[in-house]
């Protein structure tokens, strides 16, 4: 009888890309909006700045959420597909709310770290969607 697990190695691997992940998306943006000035974010709030921002929000999520199920139907084959679907809208998430900012935010350096936080996303989110692929 075959036992399947994890390869060797895979939960140091593991660790070492998670604590990089949350450098990357956690730890540098706070950096960063202390030192330029933005405003700090409450840790798992969802503040919207006006009406247009939380109804582009909810479409966001929505379009999201149909997406994953249409992905899951026509793809049950391919996870990976799921979490492409998944990257594509956490960053398009992102890009919005740094629009929003911009254009109606009261203090003009948040966008800034929104744009940074795109940035560091992207790059975290590829790494693992790489690593995923390569073990």
């Amino acid at each position: 009888m075959e036992y399947y697990s994890f390869p060797h190695g895979f939960w140091k691997e593991f660790m070492i890309i998670m604590g990089v992940v949350v450098f990357l998306v956690v730890v540098i943006p706070a950096i960063l909006r202390h030192r330029i000035g933005a405003d700090k974010k409450k840790w798992f709030s969802n503040t919207h700045i006006n009406e247009f921002h939380k109804k582009g929000d909810w479409a966001l999520r929505m379009c999201l959420v149909v997406s994953m199920i249409a992905g899951l139907i026509m793809f049950p084959a391919e996870p990976l597909i799921i979490l492409f679907i998944s990257t594509f809208f956490a960053i398009s998430q992102l890009v919005f709310q740094a629009y929003v900012e911009w254009r109606f935010s009261e203090n003009q350096k948040n966008y800034k770290v929104s744009l940074a936080e795109v940035a560091l996303t992207f790059v975290a989110l590829m790494g693992v969607l790489l690593w995923l692929n390569a073990a």
